[in-house]
């Protein structure tokens, strides 16, 4: 065992794959808006601003940031737990690691508005560093009262925070390295979410105006990001199941690869469409057929490449610099 300033935690475990696996999942999820936000950003700059279909809006948008924002919340509270195997001071190479985060994700803004890297990092310095000294209860209590009113308190950043903080909590409580583990509970949690995330889709032309702060038609509604973390949330139980049935290792083997280099795939996907979209005539949503051929190409070519890479060297060409970054010395990269 060690400790985190008094919190007992159990020593850093083996990979776990599953989180590769969602993160490779979400990777591909976070790439489809990604995309519409790109084309929308470029019609905004030609004078229009296209809305995306909506099938678009009800199954990806706001489902996928979500699930990114929990996974982030995770790797940073098994990473503390791993430094402070390492160092006296875990935190502060945490609060290195997320600096080193913001100017990267400032790099990427330049070239993608959209981008998530600048609010992970900014949230995680604000809520991550303060909460890391709470047990794994009291981080979950707190979580929950950040996604019930973050949005008004953290102006910009919605439910981010809450996000990170449910996901350093559930690291705390060792959720992680039993989920490959508790099917009956994946199970239940998958029928929970799905049925809410239906429900919601089902009435929401009919659902009244949900206020956190302040009277009607004031504040911000809770419902539709509660609605897109229930829907995340179902998607992960719904994948976690499906990489158990005799597909699962078919799935994993595509998703995985390419969680392991999430941050590379995340930033070289907004490299691709800068290039190929203008090359492929790509202005506007309406070129439908064009953005779904350019999606799926990035996916495929992100797919292959990262198993390619991860047979010689043992982190992504992006996490590997993040790594040698935040610990301010050069780590190994080539595979054993």
């Amino acid at each position: 065992m060690a400790r985190v300033d008094g919190n007992e935690v159990s020593t850093a475990g083996p990979r776990i794959h599953a989180l590769d696996t969602l993160r490779g999942f979400a990777l591909c999820g976070i790439l489809i808006i990604n995309v519409y936000q790109q084309v929308v950003f470029r019609g905004e700059a030609a004078g229009s601003a296209p809305k995306m279909p909506e099938a678009v809006q009800v199954l990806f948008y706001e489902r996928f940031y979500p699930i990114f924002s929990i996974l982030f919340g995770i790797g940073f509270g098994i990473f503390l737990r791993r430094a402070a195997l390492r160092t006296d001071r875990p935190r502060v190479i945490l609060a290195r690691r997320l600096g080193w985060l913001f100017l990267i994700g400032l790099a990427h803004f330049a070239v993608h508005p959209g981008e998530a890297l600048t609010a992970y990092a900014l949230a995680g310095l604000i809520v991550l560093i303060p909460v890391s000294f709470l047990g794994g209860r009291a981080a979950l209590a707190v979580a929950v009262a950040l996604l019930l009113l973050g949005a008004q308190l953290v102006v910009g950043y919605g439910p981010i925070p809450g996000l990170l903080a449910l996901g350093y909590a559930l690291a705390m409580l060792d959720v992680p390295a039993a989920l490959e583990r508790r099917t009956g509970r994946v199970t239940v949690a998958f029928v929970v979410f799905a049925a809410l995330s239906l429900a919601y889709v089902w009435l929401r032309a009919d659902l009244p105006f949900v206020n956190v702060v302040g009277g009607p038609g004031g504040g911000v509604s809770l419902i539709p990001p509660l609605a897109g973390i229930a829907t995340g949330l179902a998607y992960c139980c719904g994948l976690l199941l499906v990489v158990r049935t005799p597909i699962g290792p078919a799935v994993s083997a595509v998703l995985s690869p390419m969680g392991r280099m999430a941050l590379t795939n995340y930033l070289s996907a907004t490299v691709l469409f800068l290039v190929f979209g203008p090359l492929l005539g790509i202005d506007s949503t309406d070129d439908l057929p064009m953005i779904v051929a350019l999606t799926v190409a990035i996916l495929v070519l992100q797919a292959l490449w990262s198993r390619w890479w991860l047979r010689s060297f043992r982190y992504g060409p992006a996490e590997w610099a993040w790594r040698c970054l935040t610990w301010w010395r050069r780590a190994p990269i080539r595979a054993a």
